[in-house]
């Protein structure tokens, strides 16, 4: 076999430092979808709006030239807010690296963008409660559609 080819261990400890491993390593920014960089970059302007007590509807709203995208990327800023078990961690906008939990948000990104639900599962599964999964994924869905249309009436 090829040595690039990793073999995944069935023993849990293995997978938990591997996990934890792949988190020390954080995520380039750039390398992300437009999609997927748009909505990372929606979430860390929607936590800086927050913490001023503003509405950041009109920022994205401007940003996406939009209404409708920028309404489906506050919802699901607002499920992220309710389904994630502590606080979504942003980096600041000016920050190429992705948080773990920004770096979710991409895998999430990622498996609507391939229509592949069961890998959307797969990325939260022990990280949000299961009966959470199904909105989390229709606002997902939502949000990425608009945002592809958005950006194609450019």
């Amino acid at each position: 076999m090829a040595d690039h080819i990793r073999r995944v261990s069935a023993d849990p400890s293995e997978r938990f430092s591997a996990t934890i491993a792949a988190l020390a390593r954080p995520a380039d920014l750039r390398a992300l979808s437009l999609q997927g960089l748009q909505l990372v970059m929606a979430m860390r302007m929607c936590a800086l709006f927050e913490a001023a007590g503003r509405d950041p509807i009109l920022e994205l709203t401007t940003r996406f030239r939009s209404v409708t995208a920028a309404r489906s990327v506050l919802e699901l800023a607002e499920a992220v807010r309710r389904c994630w078990p502590e606080s979504f961690m942003v980096h600041r906008p000016c920050c190429l690296a992705l948080s773990p939990d920004e770096h979710t948000l991409a895998a999430m990104i990622r498996a609507v963008g391939g229509r592949n639900s069961a890998a959307f599962h797969d990325t939260l599964q022990g990280l949000v409660r299961a009966d959470r999964l199904e909105h989390l994924h229709d606002v997902t869905v939502r949000a990425v559609a608009a945002l592809e249309a958005a950006n194609t009436d450019c």
